[in-house]
């Protein structure tokens, strides 16, 4: 992502990283997560579903929003906010 230029709120990395427990660990970890393709949401459903739990939200899959929902912020919102997604109540990455 960037070529090498740091680009707040995007990372590039493989979809399994995106489970494992130091993934962006700084900002707020996994709980951060609040869009993603479906077909990826889809198949790392149960990993996403197991780290959510350890990390105290059950079901974590189904408050992260797709294409299905929407691909811009005031799409999305809406849907987090029903859900209570927990990056809603987290600080900001950038000011």
């Amino acid at each position: 992502m960037g070529g090498g230029a740091s680009s707040p709120g995007f990372v590039g990395h493989s979809k399994f990283n995106i489970t494992q427990k130091k993934f962006i660990l700084g900002d707020g970890g996994l709980l951060r997560l609040v869009w993603m393709p479906k077909v990826v949401k889809d198949e790392i459903r149960d990993r996403l579903n197991a780290r959510g739990k350890e990390m105290g939200v059950d079901n974590f899959v189904d408050m992260i929003a797709d294409e299905t929902i929407g691909v811009t912020e005031e799409e999305i919102l809406p849907f987090l906010q029903e859900k209570g997604h927990p990056a809603l109540s987290m600080d900001p990455i950038i000011g």
